[in-house]
């Protein structure tokens, strides 16, 4: 029960802030209308309604899944049946993030008669969340420090940006924010401590957590991927 309460106070708790913003707005403009301040409310209510169940529902399957299904790679015979379960798992649960869903919304509404399919763009952001999380096992499995490991691939990142087009590399700056989407982050946090809680001699602080700080760069380099190839 306690827990429960608790995650109800954080949900309606974070969304508070925004929730007295548009009163307090109202206060200075006179924008809102009665119906306008109805839909604000009951829209408010449905949003906490919904973060209390998606946190309810981390809790309950979401996390011990991912620490679970993490804690079996090292299980695996060889390198490539690590790897690829990882890459598979990586997009399975990137492609179900609300994130990516949104991201594919917007890019189709602007989307010009030579921008690259919709689904193409989805396949590039979520294959690239795929390739990243099986890179970060690796980077585990190979016993690589965090800091010149990650520093080189943002460094890489950064100069690939200079050959792709200028709207690409907008897009695929925005698509890194899907790697941190609501389901996407405690899913894969929970796959690294899980598989980092099984070897010996990792640190649960820098290599479990820096799994997440090298899948954010999935989509950035998928994206600028297409870019190039389109």
């Amino acid at each position: 029960m306690n827990a429960l309460a608790k995650d109800f106070r954080e949900a309606f708790g974070s969304l508070l802030p925004v929730v007295l913003l548009a009163p307090a707005a109202h206060l200075f403009t006179g924008f809102l209308t009665a119906e306008l301040l109805l839909r604000w409310i009951v829209g408010a209510l449905l949003c906490g309604l919904g973060l209390f169940l998606f946190l309810r529902g981390v809790e309950y399957c979401l996390a011990p899944l991912g620490g679970m299904l993490g804690s079996r790679f090292p299980l695996a015979p060889n390198l490539f049946l690590l790897l690829l379960p990882a890459l598979l798992l990586g997009a399975a649960a990137n492609v179900a993030d609300p994130g990516v869903a949104m991201l594919a919304g917007h890019v189709d509404a602007v989307s010009s008669g030579d921008s690259p399919p919709v689904w193409l763009v989805t396949a590039a952001v979520v294959g690239g969340v795929g390739v990243f999380l099986a890179l970060a096992m690796l980077r585990i499995v190979l016993r690589l420090p965090a800091r010149p490991t990650l520093g080189a691939a943002y460094a890489l990142a950064i100069c690939a940006a200079f050959f792709v087009p200028p709207q690409y590399v907008a897009l695929a700056l925005d698509s890194g924010g899907v790697a941190t989407g609501p389901l996407t982050v405690p899913f894969l946090l929970a796959v690294g401590m899980g598989f980092v809680s099984v070897l010996g001699g990792r640190s649960a602080s820098s290599d479990g957590f820096g799994v997440l700080g090298l899948v954010a760069l999935g989509p950035i380099c998928g994206v600028m991927l297409l870019g190039v190839l389109w």
